[in-house]
């Protein structure tokens, strides 16, 4: 449950970068602001951009394909929190926590849509 809430306020997270945005741009966006809120060293920015990249491509494709199999979508955001962790201090994972759940908040909480896109 704790992934699919993580996984439904990242993905709104991410798509800050706009709806045209490359997965290049998505990637740099989503690093710049954990970076910022996480205080990334210099090589946890480097790890993080190049995961986010990767996801963001993973995304983009699903788009393409107009299909957005949600099983694709979860296995993606489950490898992309595990990888994550991997990279973050237990200090910053439970600041990114804190982060999603704030973010969640702040949109008003339901379920449904995620909220309207910028």
């Amino acid at each position: 449950m704790a992934l699919l809430l993580a996984f439904v306020s990242f993905t709104t997270f991410a798509q800050r970068g706009g709806g045209n945005a490359t997965p290049e741009q998505r990637a740099e966006n989503q690093t710049k602001t954990l970076s910022e809120n996480l205080k990334l060293s210099d090589d946890q920015q480097k790890k993080v951009y190049d995961l986010s990249l990767v996801r963001a491509k993973k995304m983009q494709e699903l788009r393409d394909a107009q299909n957005m199999d949600r099983e694709q979508m979860r296995a993606s955001m489950e490898t992309f929190n595990t990888e994550l962790a991997k990279i973050l201090t237990v200090e910053q994972q439970e600041k990114y926590k804190t982060m999603l759940e704030d973010r969640r908040n702040n949109r008003g909480g339901g379920g449904g849509g995620g909220g309207p896109r910028n």
